[in-house]
């Protein structure tokens, strides 16, 4: 991603386009790996502007120290079920 130009610290990238001589219709190029980013939305040409890919967290927002840095910001309650 680096190489591409892809800043790989946003949380939001969208897609970049490219023509595709032999179909003749525009197509995606240098989408973000699978593993790190969600796509969402769709695009019926490069002008449509819906598609998009968010990041991915494997835990909770609150729970990753990178984006909050320190406790919590939320009200949290320890909940037992039964």
């Amino acid at each position: 991603m680096l190489r591409s130009g892809i800043d790989t610290s946003a949380t939001i990238i969208k897609p970049q386009y490219a023509e595709d001589p032999r179909l003749k219709v525009d197509k995606e190029v240098n989408p973000p790996p699978s593993t790190s980013y969600i796509p969402l939305g769709w695009d019926e040409d490069k002008n449509s502007n819906r598609k998009h890919y968010r990041k991915f967290f494997k835990d909770e927002l609150e729970n990753n120290r990178d984006i909050f840095p320190t406790e919590s910001p939320f009200n949290s309650y320890k909940l037992k079920r039964g």
